[in-house]
């Protein structure tokens, strides 16, 4: 028999809980120290929306939510994805919405004939969104997402200022919206224009010149 048996069968219960508890505890102490795997210790940021972002809630008068933005300062001009089919500036983008043709049943809300993609503009701001359903995007710059909520992104907004990506947890969708069938336009209202393709699906505002593409795991600001 080993000495460790031996002191073992001497040693009362419960001393031999208490030292299988301090063998635990050190243990666990040891492993939650750090990230699983990494080694480093875990890191908490904190960020505040930016500018122009309405909440969840919304603004009074705005009608795109948002939610889960950073901080960080984002270029106008920002891409990721295939970008298949995308214009590559405002001038392009304005370019094909003026050759579609308007469809008068689309004003402020519609969705792609596939149903992926949900948009909703206004008629008396500069405000415009769409969102995909599916085939959500990884960001381009890590300062895209905050630190909490989604790390990808399922909107793009279109603001005074540009147009940028939203790693978003809510939805402008809100069912029964009319289709935009491919290579057609919204109705003309206020200064935001939409075109509905095969590609995807691409909005500007003509008193910015600014604005975006977006479809299924692609997207271009400008």
């Amino acid at each position: 028999m080993s000495p460790l048996s031996r002191r073992s069968r001497r040693m009362p219960p419960r001393a031999l809980w208490l030292v299988a508890a301090v063998a635990v505890a050190a243990l666990l102490a040891s492993c939650g120290a750090t990230d699983a795997g990494s080694g480093r210790p875990t890191v908490t940021v904190t960020v505040d929306p930016p500018t122009g972002s309405t909440g969840a809630g919304g603004a009074a008068g705005s009608t795109i939510p948002t939610v889960a933005a950073t901080s960080a300062e984002l270029p106008t001009a920002m891409a990721a994805g295939k970008q298949r089919g995308a214009p590559k500036s405002f001038a392009e983008a304005k370019a094909r919405i003026d050759k579609a043709k308007p469809d008068p049943k689309v004003t402020t809300r519609f969705v792609s004939p596939t149903g992926n993609i949900v948009c909703q503009r206004s008629t008396d701001s500069t405000a415009a969104a769409c969102e995909v359903a599916e085939g959500r995007i990884a960001p381009p710059l890590p300062t895209v997402c905050a630190a909490q909520g989604p790390k990808d992104i399922g909107r793009i907004e279109l603001r005074q200022d540009g147009a940028y990506p939203v790693c978003n947890s809510d939805s402008i969708r809100r069912g029964g919206e009319p289709t935009l069938a491919y290579g057609s336009r919204t109705q003309p209202s206020g200064t935001t224009a939409c075109v509905s393709e095969e590609y995807g699906v691409t909005c500007v505002d003509t008193a910015t010149g600014h604005g975006f593409f977006l479809a299924r795991e692609t997207f271009v600001t400008f």
